[in-house]
């Protein structure tokens, strides 16, 4: 599976360099790590291990590991309690292909978000609190290979946003992730996106983590486990 874990942390990376240029951090990717030179925003890492070789110090060496610090160990192999970090969180990679079955998406149809106002609209359903309306930023929506995406709460397009998910195509695969739901139905907005995301991706894999609840709900839309991941913060 290293393999297929490879392309799903490059994919990651990928969309993490991308939210954090949208704020204007300088990034670096080579073979080992994908890193930010300085705190990139809230609930994305300042750094991704991009092989399972990495060793601590080679990723530590790269950014700031003052406090707020955190690193996605994508193989969850690394071990920095010496350093003061804390295991955050603790997920897996999923892989949907493209023969599994997906269920077509029932209630509002998904389209894509190609506004910035339309984007406002799709950021205030998907933040959990106010402070994250700020994350996701319009710039993103020219962002080669990446598509958001969303069904509004009706046919009304001046309704608000119920579900709503982001695509990113990194050649290969296409990143599946920031999957939400306003009514709480994790397995509906898992299956729902995936099928959504399927008529912008043209028959690439869909890759992601997931954490919690939510890797049920990706293996229940089809997906397979890959491997677990870890989330350090300092």
């Amino acid at each position: 599976m290293t393999d297929r874990i490879v392309l799903a942390a490059r994919n990651n990376a990928r969309w993490c360099d991308a939210v954090a240029r949208s704020h204007g951090v300088v990034c670096t990717t080579d073979a080992l790590a994908w890193t930010a030179s300085s705190r990139t925003p809230p609930y994305y890492p300042d750094a991704v291990t991009l092989s399972p070789e990495v060793g601590e110090y080679d990723v530590l060496a790269r950014i700031d590991d003052s406090d707020g610090c955190s690193v996605k160990d994508s193989w969850s192999r690394l071990d920095l309690t010496m350093e003061d970090f804390a295991r955050l969180v603790v997920g897996e990679w999923v892989w949907l292909d493209p023969s599994a079955p997906v269920p077509a998406p029932a209630g509002p149809s998904w389209s894509r978000v190609d506004s910035p106002e339309a984007m406002a609209d799709w950021v205030r359903a998907w933040a959990s609190d106010p402070d994250a309306e700020a994350i996701l930023r319009p710039s993103l929506l020219d962002e080669p290979g990446v598509h958001v995406l969303g069904a509004r709460a009706s046919d009304d397009p001046m309704s608000s946003f119920a579900s709503g998910a982001v695509v990113n195509v990194t050649g290969e695969v296409a990143g599946l992730g920031n999957v939400f739901s306003r009514d709480g139905d994790a397995e509906r907005a898992w299956a729902t996106a995936a099928a959504a995301a399927r008529t912008v991706t043209d028959g690439l894999p869909l890759v992601g983590w997931e954490a919690g609840a939510s890797v049920e709900a990706a293996v229940a839309a089809g997906c397979e486990r890959l491997g677990p991941l870890s989330v350090w913060l300092k």
